[in-house]
């Protein structure tokens, strides 16, 4: 399997080509900070899918940085219930801080195994699709390009561990093993948060389309 140092240069490099294929493809559309943004949030997507991981390293990386951007992007619709005087500031991000830390991050570790359902294809198109909500407040193209940059960031994670779970005779046959395809799936062995997974993917998706304009609102 793919160390997670590994993986955010995966992320990294993805996130560098989407936003270089949004300058030459749309350009304009996006400004320098924005695609500075999907070029990160690649990185994000490409050490999501270590949230089950059984080593303390990740997760707590990815904790951290969970930790700082969700509240941030929700900081916008919290605005609209309280002033954003200093003292809600300090409370606000204390408890979200300790919320995704100590409550949802002992909940995962209790109900995930590794490579589980979070190393398949629909957790990664679940957090592209969820993404793109957090974004969407900046507009349709930001939320779309960071969807995209998270969901590609995911998929490269998936098929780093798969090439890496390959072993390679004298150098050029690649030789299946154990863990072959325990990465790059659709579903898992535990059949609770395969549909626990599937239905959140659904629900989203449904949406998603809508917000896309793609369905009828009514």
């Amino acid at each position: 399997m793919s160390d997670f140092k590994a993986h955010v240069w995966g992320g990294l490099v993805t996130g560098a080509c989407i936003s270089g294929a949004q300058i030459v493809f749309f350009p304009g559309v996006l400004d320098d900070v924005q695609l500075a943004a999907v070029c990160l949030m690649a990185i994000v997507g490409g050490v999501l899918p270590d949230l089950d991981s059984d080593t303390g390293r990740p997760l707590t990386i990815l904790f951290g940085l969970l930790s700082l951007i969700v509240p941030t992007l929700a900081l916008k619709f919290m605005g609209r219930y309280n002033a954003l005087t200093p003292e809600f500031l300090i409370c606000y991000f204390a408890l979200a801080y300790f919320f995704i830390n100590f409550v949802i991050c002992r909940m995962i570790k209790r109900l995930t195994v590794h490579r589980g359902i979070m190393h398949s294809i629909p957790f990664v198109l679940l957090c592209g699709i969820g993404f793109f909500f957090l974004f969407l407040p900046s507009g349709r193209p930001m939320a779309l390009a960071t969807g995209v940059s998270v969901f590609a960031g995911g998929i490269v994670h998936l098929l780093m561990d798969e090439i890496h779970s390959l072993s390679w005779s004298s150098g050029v046959l690649p030789r299946i093993s154990k863990s072959t395809g325990t990465a790059f799936k659709f579903r898992s062995s535990s059949a609770f948060s395969t549909v626990f997974i599937y239905g959140g993917l659904l629900a989203s998706g449904f949406y998603l389309l809508k917000s896309m304009g793609i369905m009828p609102l009514h």
